[in-house]
C-alpha cells in the first residue's frame, strides 16, 4: 500500500515538474501582454484616458485570468496528450515547450525593445510597407532564437533547456515588474481620478434668449482654408455674418493644451502635471465664472477627459468616474478589443502589425461617450434637426474632428479611401453649415455669439523626431488656425481682418462679446507689429516644450525666433 502510494505521488510530480516550467512560461507571457503593457500604458498616458486605475484593474486582472487559465488548460491537455501517445516519454512536449518560450523571448523583445520605430497614432492610415527594415529585424530575430533553441536542444537535450526557459522567464518576470512600478510611482498611476467625461446630453438645447457658441473644427489650418473659400462662392455664404481674423496664432501645435488656453487663459508652461494643470485651469476660468454669475448652461462636449477633481461650475452633461458603480456604465467586451488593438499593434511582428487595426483605437468605444468623429457628431446634427429651447441662457463648446487626420470623407460627407486635406476641410465647412442651418431654422441664430475656430493649423509632411528648426516651413502652420466670429445680431458678407491675434487674446474677446461688441470690433488694441509667443513640442513628448516668438505679421519662417526659453518637467 505504501509502495503504491509512493509510486503514485512520484508521478504525480513528476506531472508537475514537466507542467511547471510550460506555466511558468505562460505565465509571465500573460503578465507582460495582458497586465504589465495595460498599467504601463495606462502609466504613462495618463490624462489620456477616462478611467483610472481603480476602474482598469478588473478588467485587466480578468482578461489576464481569463488567458492564463485557457492557455494552462491547454498546456495541461497537450502534455497529457502527449505523454499517452508516446507512452511515457516527454521529449515532443519540451520541444513545443521551447517553441512557446521563443514565440515569448522573440515577443518580449519586439514589444520592449524595438518598438521605438513604432508609427504614432494620428489617426491617419499607416502605411506598413514603409517597414521593411523593421520586417527585416524582426524575421532576423526569429531566425537567430529558433536556431538557438535547435542548437542548445541538440547539445544538451530537451530537459535542461527547457529548465533554464522556465528560470529565464522568471527574471523576465523580475524585470518586468522592475521597470513598471517606477513607472507606475513616478506618473502616480494609483491617483484616483474623477474625471469629467462628456455624453450627448443636452447637444441639441439651445436658449431662445442668450447663447454663446464655440465650434471648434480640429486641426483646419488658415491658408488652405482660405484656397477653399476662393474654390467655390457658396463656401463664403456659408460664413455670411462673421469676422474671419487670416492672422491668428495659436499657443501649441496639438490639441492637448490648446484645450485649456481656448476655455480658461491659461498657458501650461510644463509647471505641474498636466491633468493638475488643467483641473485648476478650468476651475479658475474667467469665462466659465462669468458664463456662471449669467445664468449659463454650460455644455462641453469632447472626446478626451475634461479635467479631474472637484469642479467650481455645474456643467450639465457631467458624468463621474466616481458614482457608485462605475462599471456598470462600461461595455467590457469593446474596452478589451481596443487593449487587445493596442497590444498586437506593439508586440506582434512589423509584418503583422496592420492587423491590430489600431487606426480605430478608441477606449472611449467603451462608454457612451460624445464622438467628436463625424460618424458621432455629425450624424447627431441630422438626427435631430429641431433644436430644443429652454428658458435659460446656453454656453456650448462643441469638439469636432474637423480636417483632422484620418482624410476618408469627400466634401459631402461620403467616406472615401485616400482622401486630401482639402476634400477634408470641404467636408467640415458642410458640417459647420449644417450646425448653422440648425440655429436659423430654430430663430436662435440672432441672439447667438457664434465662434468657429481650430485649436491649431495643421502641415502634411508627417511627423518626426527632430527640434522645430529642424522642420521645414510647413510646420509653421500648425500655429496658424481659423477663427472667425460674429456676435450678437450681425448680418454682412464675410469680413477678414489681419490683425496679428493670438490665442492668448481669446479671454479678452470673449468678454467683449458678451458685451455685446460685434465681430469686428475685438482686439482693438492690438498693434500691428505685435510679438506673439508660441510653444513647440513632438507629439507625445510633450514634456519638453521650447517657446519661439512671431515677430512679424505673417507666418514666414524668418519671424519665428527662438526665445531661448524652455520649458521641461
Amino acid at each position: 500500500m505504501n509502495r503504491h502510494l509512493g509510486k503514485t505521488d512520484g508521478r504525480f510530480w513528476e506531472h508537475f515538474r514537466q507542467l511547471g516550467s510550460a506555466y511558468v512560461i505562460w505565465f509571465v507571457f500573460c503578465f507582460m501582454l495582458f497586465v504589465y503593457e495595460p498599467l504601463l500604458m495606462y502609466s504613462t498616458n495618463k490624462n489620456d484616458f477616462w478611467f483610472d486605475f481603480g476602474i482598469m484593474i478588473l478588467p485587466t486582472l480578468v482578461i489576464f485570468a481569463l488567458f492564463l487559465l485557457a492557455g494552462a488548460v491547454l498546456i495541461t491537455a497537450f502534455y497529457f496528450g502527449i505523454v499517452k501517445l508516446s507512452k511515457g516519454k516527454t521529449g515532443l512536449y519540451q520541444c513545443v515547450v521551447t517553441a512557446l518560450f521563443v514565440a515569448f523571448l522573440a515577443t518580449y523583445i519586439q514589444g520592449v525593445y524595438l518598438s521605438t520605430s513604432l508609427p504614432v497614432l494620428t489617426g491617419e492610415i499607416i502605411d506598413w510597407d514603409q517597414y521593411l527594415k523593421e520586417d527585416l529585424i524582426t524575421v532576423a530575430l526569429w531566425v537567430i532564437f529558433e536556431t538557438a533553441a535547435i542548437g542548445l536542444i541538440v547539445k544538451f537535450g530537451t530537459e535542461p533547456v527547457v529548465k533554464w526557459e522556465s528560470r529565464i522567464s522568471a527574471a523576465i518576470l523580475v524585470m518586468l515588474l522592475a521597470g513598471l512600478l517606477p513607472q507606475m510611482v513616478a506618473h502616480n498611476a494609483f491617483e484616483k481620478k474623477d474625471a469629467l467625461i462628456t455624453t450627448n446630453a443636452h447637444f441639441n438645447d439651445i436658449s431662445a434668449e442668450k447663447n454663446f457658441l464655440i465650434l471648434l473644427v480640429d486641426a483646419v489650418e488658415a491658408e488652405h482654408f482660405e484656397a477653399v473659400l476662393e474654390s467655390n462662392e457658396e463656401y463664403r455664404d456659408v460664413f455670411k455674418d462673421f469676422t474671419y481674423y487670416s492672422n491668428t496664432a495659436s499657443v501649441y501645435p496639438f490639441t492637448r493644451d490648446s484645450m485649456p488656453l481656448i476655455l480658461s487663459g491659461a498657458v501650461n508652461r510644463n509647471e505641474k502635471e498636466f491633468g493638475v494643470f488643467a483641473s485648476e485651469a478650468y476651475n479658475n476660468s474667467p469665462l466659465f465664472e462669468r458664463l456662471d454669475a449669467e445664468n449659463y448652461d454650460i455644455g462641453i462636449y469632447m472626446a478626451e477627459p475634461v479635467w479631474y477633481g472637484e469642479r467650481r461650475f455645474r456643467i450639465t452633461n457631467d458624468i463621474k468616474n466616481d458614482m457608485a458603480s462605475p462599471y456598470e456604465n462600461m461595455d467590457f467586451v469593446m474596452y478589451f478589443r481596443q487593449e487587445m488593438k493596442y497590444i498586437l499593434f506593439k508586440y506582434l511582428p512589423y509584418a503583422y502589425k496592420q492587423y491590430s487595426q489600431i487606426e480605430g483605437f478608441d477606449f472611449g468605444m467603451a462608454l457612451e461617450m460624445y464622438n467628436y468623429r463625424y460618424e458621432g457628431a455629425y450624424n447627431l446634427m441630422l438626427e435631430n434637426p429641431e433644436l430644443v429651447k429652454t428658458d435659460r441662457n446656453v454656453f456650448q463648446f462643441v469638439h469636432l474632428e474637423g480636417a483632422h487626420l484620418p482624410f476618408e470623407y469627400d466634401k459631402d460627407l461620403n467616406p472615401i479611401e485616400k482622401g486630401t486635406y482639402s476634400q477634408k476641410i470641404e467636408a467640415t465647412i458642410k458640417v459647420v453649415d449644417t450646425w448653422l442651418s440648425r440655429l436659423k431654422n430654430s430663430g436662435v441664430y440672432d441672439n447667438s455669439v457664434i465662434v468657429v475656430m481650430a485649436d491649431h493649423g495643421y502641415y502634411d509632411r508627417g511627423y518626426v523626431d527632430d527640434s522645430f528648426d529642424d522642420h521645414g516651413e510647413d510646420i509653421l502652420r500648425r500655429f496658424h488656425p481659423v477663427f472667425l466670429v460674429k456676435g450678437y445680431g450681425e448680418s454682412h458678407e464675410l469680413v477678414e481682418s489681419d490683425v496679428p491675434v493670438s490665442h492668448m487674446d481669446l479671454m479678452d474677446a470673449y468678454m467683449e462679446l458678451l458685451n455685446g461688441k460685434k465681430g469686428g470690433e475685438l482686439f482693438r488694441g492690438i498693434e500691428p507689429d505685435r510679438k506673439r509667443q508660441v510653444l513647440w513640442y513632438e507629439y507625445r513628448d510633450e514634456d519638453h516644450m521650447v517657446e519661439y516668438e512671431l515677430e512679424g505679421n505673417r507666418f514666414d519662417r524668418q519671424d519665428f525666433k527662438p526665445t531661448g526659453r524652455v520649458f521641461d518637467r
